[in-house]
């Protein structure tokens, strides 16, 4: 029978039932431990959020319903011909990060009942210790750092996956900005608003849907526009609690905090506050939280509530992707992260007078950058530079593509505002020297 999984009131372990009355011992037992202690299953197993553990209790409950609807008992389930087969026919179709997280997950399960002295069949493929190196080309301190590479665990049960040092793929053009913002604008004003607000402080979905109108658990107050004006700042601080349950704090500034005001707030705000009030908190489905983690992960719309639909609903992430999907402009929400990230860091070298083949050199804004975004690892942010010099080479292949030297010449030469033909000549004759000579 399939299994069951109830979350009693409060609790972040789920429990699993058989036939709605029988306890899956193995299953409980391992969901406790993996939540509570980790290292009992494995040394370097790390902690898990409530709303991690959610995700494994379904990933453990579709493969457990699966080796029962077939017949097979768990413990002599065999990984070739069983586990592996029943993940490649759930997922094979998934993404490999997708289907790898799957059978780390079910690897961990057997990994716990090896620990219980449970006799299991299943031997997996081995998991072996690996360096990887880092780049170090944008490193300049590269020198004092004799230690240049992390390990990891290789599991070669795991599929391939491809690794992204860039967000070229998740960056648009202000021309595509625009077109979103008005296409959200004209499902409702509040979308846009938070669009712009996404674009300007690269906040998560989930952290602008906590953003309140005066206060929330982690700031006590947030002045409005017109009193923010007054006090003549030029940005304020905003705590936020946000992925992985991390605190940070990051700057808004005027523009945006005044855009909230003139184009949401001022016009808007008061009429849908009257229909929160008075009908949306009388529907007896009314909540403000939102997400699908339990207990202390939970996240929720402020009390002070800020952003509200034309008919006083709080907005939640899933109706800010829904929105994005109305747009029909194939944009999603975290995209406008990496766009902003990708722009403040392309402006700031702008202002600077950086050439983008130098954009490595903004490497104290990378670190402003990296607490702007709440990034634990520098490398993570030092993507947007590569991303930068993507866009930039991209621009430039359609000038550089061998064909006729004399149009070559000519595309060169409007595209980088200056005579080249005697660099392209030495270009295609391969003289190095005679570069050298000039």
């Amino acid at each position: 029978m399939p299994i069951e999984l109830i979350w009693p009131k409060g609790c972040a372990v789920p429990v699993p039932l058989i036939n709605g009355l029988y306890l899956h011992n193995h299953l409980s037992g391992f969901l406790v431990t993996r939540y509570y202690q980790p290292r009992s299953i494995r040394d370097n197993m790390t902690p898990v959020t409530t709303g991690s553990l959610r995700q494994i209790s379904y990933d453990l409950k579709a493969f457990l319903d699966a080796l029962e609807h077939n017949g097979v008992d768990y413990p002599d389930a065999d990984f070739t011909d069983h586990i592996e087969k029943v993940v490649e026919a759930q997922l094979g179709n998934s993404s490999p990060t997708t289907y790898n997280t799957r059978m780390t997950r079910i690897r961990d399960f057997y990994d716990y009942l090896r620990k219980q002295g449970v006799r299991i069949k299943a031997i997996f493929p081995a998991r072996t210790v690996k360096r990887l190196y880092q780049n170090q080309n944008e490193n300049f301190l590269s020198h004092t750092n004799h230690r240049n590479f992390k390990t990891y665990e290789k599991d070669d049960s795991h599929k391939r996956t491809t690794c992204k040092d860039d967000y070229l793929s998740e960056v648009i053009s202000m021309d595509q900005y625009g077109r979103l913002y008005e296409a959200l604008n004209s499902i409702d004003v509040v979308y846009a608003v938070i669009a712009q607000v996404m674009m300007q402080t690269l906040l998560r979905v989930a952290d602008v849907c906590e953003l309140p109108l005066h206060k929330n658990t982690w700031n006590k107050y947030l002045p409005l526009w017109p009193e923010f004006e007054r006090q003549g700042k030029d940005h304020l601080k905003l705590w936020v609690l946000s992925k992985g349950l991390k605190k940070y704090e990051i700057p808004i500034y005027a523009e945006t905090w005044r855009d909230i005001y003139s184009d949401y707030i001022q016009p808007f705000y008061h009429q849908r506050k009257e229909l929160f009030e008075n009908v949306y908190l009388k529907r007896s489905n009314a909540t403000l939280e939102f997400g699908n983690t339990r207990n202390e992960g939970r996240r929720n719309c402020p009390e002070d509530i800020l952003w509200l639909t034309a008919t006083g609903c709080p907005v939640k992430p899933y109706m800010v992707e829904k929105a994005f999907r109305s747009a029909n402009l194939g944009i999603h929400p975290h995209m406008l992260r990496h766009t902003g990230a990708t722009h403040l860091l392309r402006n700031y070298c702008r202002l600077h007078n950086i050439e983008d083949v130098d954009v490595r050199m903004a490497s104290q804004f990378l670190e402003l950058l990296q607490g702007f975004m709440g990034h634990c690892d520098i490398e993570t942010t030092r993507k947007y530079t590569r991303t930068i010099a993507m866009i930039k080479n991209g621009k430039s292949m359609p000038h550089i593509i061998p064909s006729n030297k004399k149009v070559i010449d000519e595309r060169l030469a409007a595209h980088l505002g200056k005579d080249i033909s005697g660099e392209m000549e030495a270009f295609f004759s391969a003289s190095i020297a005679s570069i050298e000579e000039k």
